[in-house]
């Protein structure tokens, strides 16, 4: 794709709501933290919040009441040991739960959130994905480790830990002494608005060390991605500085983030652990001297404060997960919530008009009466290709591939009943036989935010043409391909595909009408026939032969020692470029679909593969309707008609300026 430098950085750039957002680069920025989507809320059950800290609760009380048996047995009563087994077995099986059930929690919200993420990737689509690999990868690994342990196995123990010497407390008010609870109490209430101030004082530094930690993410990621073309281009200690000037700064966040821990435990043990103690001692001891307690229930009071003071060193110990999670629960928070909104000219989603409803419904009725001249009067824009037959095939032609294609309509048209009708308009569903397969652009406007890279253009491909859509690079070629494929929904006018409007279609119903081969296909690490069978995972093997035999690969996988499972390498390494662009012509046949769109096949390959690959797609192509993006003659040849995207792009302007 032509444009796909250029692409990338702009889904990021037209963000401007004043939150954190990702950059063009795919970096977060700092700014108010946004609300947190369900899918983050309920990644972990408040259930299992209070579930973790009623844990905590049980067992401090068995411990504390233990404690008081122990105080009675001092005073020489004989209680029984009955009570003080049972506690303490009350006490271990909360000491073994507790963990176990955070664990389990964090487990399941990692879950969540990583399919939420995951999810959220396929929802936003090719062109809101464009450029973000390492970002993205960030946040479906650490992130989504981090929030889950932040959510599953913080937020019940520090809820257990802030409460938990209030219950103990109130356990020795009524089992040793009423006095000296009151008096700690007044102690313990100066622990949450302790730590309320200090976390307000080290936000900034977990959420500087999440960015610090992004951007090394990405720049590893892309590094080794490249690692061919930076040796080559003998960049590679330059970029090799780079990554080592991003290491040293993530860890100087990450030793600022740890001096922030360590800190907040020498304030906690230092200022109250010591203080609640000795205070206790004090106390206890001069109660128990003048008579106002027993010495039994002294020591009890003693041994009550190691509880008091016990859960506060786990805020200590837990912070630094307090710090790291809440950003990284931001940073996913931002990836949920991108939206269209964000970007003026274009919406990216699957399925789903950025616009709302009423703005939808008005351009309907716009483009419905303009349908007698908007899209014919498109299909004629085109010139001859040389040595094609004039200005188009044939109706004999077109009918005869119509019925070609019939099968195949039968067995996709299933999924056309996903999409959803805008209110007032047409059903957006091809009943004429004569609309069947074709691609239709209505007067559209789109872009990738800022200024729209096609604004008013309307073309028709008619149902079996073969179409070659050419222009300079930047023109918007790739534009036209993301809107056809459902990844960019326009912000006016209609694009129907197949009959189907990619406004409200179910964008996998659009898709399932769509073979693509791209210019640089994408081949999976792994055989031949697992990269075939990512179009139809119950393919047999006669089925993947047939496949490779329109590719024009068949006979060269057979020379191939281990045939179907012949290993491609990593995205197609163990191929040459020709074999890799068949192979994913092969998968294309295998996908079986009625309309067939061809993003520059032949860029990558040399004039010989280019003849191969132009006759593996001839093959492919028959009975289809076929939407070439090219620039190579031999390309351009190959169609019916050809379609100068800047002519029509400057002929929509001129008319829209006479208007």
């Amino acid at each position: 794709m032509t444009e796909g430098s250029a692409r990338s950085g702009r889904p990021g750039a037209a963000s401007a709501a004043p939150s954190a957002r990702p950059s063009a680069s795919g970096h977060l920025h700092a700014g108010p933290a946004l609300p947190l989507p369900p899918a983050v809320r309920d990644a972990a059950p408040a259930g299992a919040m209070w579930a973790s800290a009623a844990i905590a609760w049980i067992g401090s009380i068995a411990t504390a009441l233990l404690f008081a048996w122990l105080g009675a047995m001092i005073d020489g009563e004989r209680p029984g040991a009955g009570p003080a087994v049972l506690l303490a077995a009350i006490a271990a099986a909360c000491a073994g739960i507790g963990p176990w059930l955070s664990q389990r929690v964090g487990a399941e919200a990692e879950r969540r959130l990583r399919q939420a993420v995951v999810g959220r990737v396929f929802q936003l689509g090719v062109a809101r994905t464009a450029g973000r690999s390492g970002t993205l990868l960030s946040i479906a690994t650490d992130a989504v480790e981090r929030t889950a342990h932040y959510r599953g196995g913080f937020l019940g123990p520090i809820l257990g830990a802030l409460t938990t010497p209030l219950v103990v407390l109130g356990v020795m008010a009524l089992t040793a002494d009423a006095v000296t609870a009151g008096w700690l109490a007044l102690l313990i209430v100066l622990v949450p608005v302790l730590i309320g101030g200090f976390r307000r004082l080290v936000r900034p530094i977990g959420g500087a060390y999440r960015r610090t930690q992004a951007r090394l993410t990405a720049g590893f990621l892309e590094a080794i991605q490249a690692l061919d073309t930076l040796v080559y281009a003998r960049a590679a200690e330059r970029v090799a500085r780079d990554l080592a000037r991003r290491g040293e700064e993530h860890r100087r966040g990450l030793m600022r983030m740890l001096a922030a821990n360590q800190l907040l435990i020498f304030v906690v043990d230092a200022a109250f652990s010591l203080t609640v103690v000795v205070a206790a001692t004090v106390i206890a001891s001069l109660r128990a001297a003048d008579g106002s307690i027993s010495a039994g229930a002294a020591v009890a009071i003693v041994l009550m404060t190691v509880l008091v003071i016990g859960p506060v060193d786990v805020i200590g110990q837990f912070f630094y997960i307090g710090i790291g999670g809440r950003a990284a629960q931001q940073q996913i928070a931002t990836h949920l919530g991108a939206s269209s909104r964000d970007h003026g000219e274009g919406a990216f989603d699957s399925g789903r008009s950025a616009t709302s409803a009423q703005a939808v419904s008005a351009r309907f009725a716009r483009s419905t009466s303009r349908a007698a001249h908007g899209a014919s009067g498109s299909s004629t824009g085109g010139r001859a290709a040389p040595g094609a037959e004039t200005g188009r095939a044939s109706e004999a032609s077109r009918d005869h591939a119509h019925g070609a294609s019939t099968d195949r309509a039968a067995r996709v048209t299933g999924s056309s009943t996903g999409g959803r009708v805008a209110p007032g308009a047409e059903t957006g569903r091809a009943s004429e036989a004569s609309r069947d397969h074709a691609i239709v652009l209505d007067r559209v406007t789109a872009g990738y935010g800022g200024a729209p890279v096609l604004r008013d253009l309307s073309l028709r491909i008619e149902p079996g043409e073969r179409v070659a859509l050419v222009g300079p690079s930047g023109i918007g070629k790739s534009t036209v391909s993301a809107l056809v494929q459902a990844h960019l929904v326009p912000s006016a006018g209609r694009v129907r595909v197949d009959g189907l409007d990619t406004a409200w279609a179910d964008a996998d119903a659009v898709r399932s009408r769509l073979a693509v081969v791209e210019q640089r296909p994408f081949l999976f690490l792994g055989t031949i026939a697992e990269n075939l069978r990512m179009a139809d995972p119950a393919a047999s093997d006669e089925r993947l032969w047939h496949a490779l035999a329109v590719a024009g690969l068949r006979a060269e996988v057979e020379r191939m020692p281990d045939g179907l499972d012949t290993l491609v390498g990593e995205h197609g390494a163990l191929l040459s470029g020709g074999q890799a662009q068949r192979l994913a012509i092969a998968r294309a046949a295998l996908r079986d679909a009625p309309i067939l769109l061809l993003d520059e096949p032949t860029s990558q390959v040399d004039l010989a593969g280019e003849a191969a690959i132009l006759e593996a797609l001839d093959r492919l192509a028959a009975g289809r309707t076929v939407l070439m993006i090219a620039h190579r003659p031999g390309a351009i040849l190959a169609a019916d008609r050809v379609i100068d995207l800047g002519a029509e792009l400057r002929r929509a302007r001129d008319g829209e300026a006479n208007a």
